[in-house]
């Protein structure tokens, strides 16, 4: 038997039968959550003191965050010019297993170097990607390597002008979805062999995000130039619309509600909503949604999400945290001491991460912004919107401290 053919009988046998690390329905296995969409369904508590620092760990300069699945949590680092993939106890903090590997991740801008995806946890394996195109499927029990590729390399695939991918993988039944072209592109999820690579020129930084339309399942695509709609088993381009950002960092990932797909970038380019079963005139326009990094949370026909509305600063200060009505664009409200901000919503409140590290917790309402709480939780620089599972925030600055914290009120 062949090691690609042996890989591909031992993943099999993994998919078969599972993972012996158990899956909880409030783990955070990909970025954004299990609905791919930043919300949990949990609920938490804000201790009157603040949040109780559980464990504190170092991981290498980066914007990973983290998933998890049962009692592990993933996230990726670089130092000294290698990559490195860590498996965390969720309890403990304690590494239980690292995978290294050669990559220069370095940008040449302060606080934007390393990687940038996060790992996705699916059946048992941990799959990654790198800046240059590094893909990995490890076992998520050792971290040994089921397979490895590099796309770039070996697919001719174009990573984006600033900072190369960044786009997180995504499993879709027996595929890996990738934002490695215009379109996408998907490998074998058992083997890492390529299926389909929809449309030429570079990929983009956004991660792929599905959506159903009838009976079918199709992907939404950000690239530098475009929203692309594509069918997931064949990369068969059914929708697109032109999306030129200035500097081609159209780094948001699309916001889904059934048919209609909302996209924004940075540089005061705004967002526009479109439904993606009819014609590629936008639903409505609004230049007051600039986000230039973070991707906006939908919240009971809301939505929720930082503005960097300003053309010389690449979506960065002055920023605000922002609630649009998701049917016509109309700016509710806008709370500009929220700094460059990444945020979810968990049991339907909105969780916000600034820039200096303050973790806020705010009412996801139209009427006003209502904050419920707000603690200084980490050091440095956060440019990683924060994850929640089973009860605990992740949350990791630009120098790759990531931080566990309590929020469960036990």
């Amino acid at each position: 038997m062949t090691t690609r053919n042996f890989s591909a009988a031992v993943l099999t046998i993994m998919l078969v039968l599972g993972s012996s690390i158990g899956m909880t329905a409030a783990d955070w296995p990909y970025f954004r959550g299990p609905g791919h969409d930043g919300k949990s369904a949990e609920t938490l508590t804000w201790p009157k003191d603040g949040p109780k620092q559980v464990w504190t760990i170092n991981v290498g300069i980066g914007h990973s965050a983290v998933s998890v699945v049962g009692d592990r949590a993933y996230t990726m680092g670089n130092a000294n010019d290698t990559d490195t993939v860590f498996s965390i106890d969720v309890k403990t903090g304690k590494v239980v297993w690292t995978h290294s590997y050669p990559c220069n991740e370095k940008v040449g801008i302060k606080d934007y170097d390393g990687p940038f995806a996060t790992p996705t946890v699916e059946n048992g394996v941990v799959y990654t990607l790198s800046r240059k195109g590094d893909v990995f499927a490890l076992d998520a029990r050792d971290g040994k390597v089921i397979w490895a590729r590099n796309i770039v390399k070996e697919d001719d695939v174009r990573p984006p002008g600033f900072g190369g991918l960044a786009g997180s993988p995504l499993i879709l039944g027996d595929k890996l979805i990738l934002n490695g072209s215009p379109g996408g592109m998907a490998l074998d999820a058992k083997t890492g062999r390529t299926l389909w690579k929809s449309g030429s020129g570079p990929g983009g930084h956004a991660s792929p995000v599905p959506l159903r339309i009838g009976r079918n399942t199709y992907l939404a695509i950000h690239s530098p130039r475009a929203l692309t709609i594509v069918d997931a088993a064949d990369g068969k381009q059914i929708w697109t619309t032109e999306r030129r950002q200035p500097i081609g960092v159209n780094a948001p990932d699309p916001v889904i509600d059934g048919t209609k797909v909302f996209v924004t970038a940075g540089r005061a380019f705004g967002g526009a909503l479109f439904d993606v079963t009819g014609d590629t005139k936008p639903l409505w326009e609004q230049v007051g949604l600039s986000s230039h990094w973070h991707t906006s949370v939908l919240v009971n026909g809301f939505l929720y999400g930082p503005d960097g509305n300003n053309s010389e600063g690449a979506g960065r200060s002055p920023t605000s945290l922002r609630c649009l009505d998701w049917k016509t664009g109309e700016i509710k409200w806008t709370e500009p001491k929220l700094e460059f901000n990444g945020l979810i919503a968990v049991g339907g409140k909105l969780l916000v991460l600034t820039e200096m590290g303050d973790l806020v917790l705010a009412e996801a309402s139209p009427s006003a912004y209502k904050e419920l709480g707000s603690a200084r939780v980490i050091a440095g620089r956060a440019f990683t919107a924060p994850v929640f599972a089973n009860g605990k925030v992740y949350a990791r600055n630009t120098k790759g401290d990531v931080v566990c914290l309590d929020l469960s009120g036990k």
